[in-house]
């Protein structure tokens, strides 16, 4: 199965539990028998969070991905 690609979204990032307008959804957390629970991060902590051993494959083009498109001018 092929993730879909990242969106940033107005969030609450787990890092700096603040609420940012830049979070992404940086990983899926099991919990037992009830259903997941999803961790989002602003962009600068999930740039951080996907160098990590724990970060999904493919979580840092996502990101990188994300910081290009914010530095591209609007249409």
């Amino acid at each position: 199965m092929r993730r879909a690609a990242l969106s940033a979204l107005r969030g609450w990032c787990a890092y700096c539990e603040a609420d940012r307008d830049d979070t992404v959804q940086v990983a899926v957390i099991e919990r037992g028998s009830g259903p997941p629970h999803g961790l989002r991060m602003c962009l600068v902590h999930a740039s951080q969070y996907a160098q990590t051993r724990h970060a999904p494959p493919g979580l840092a083009a996502e990101v990188t991905r994300l910081w290009n498109e914010r530095e591209e001018p609007a249409p």
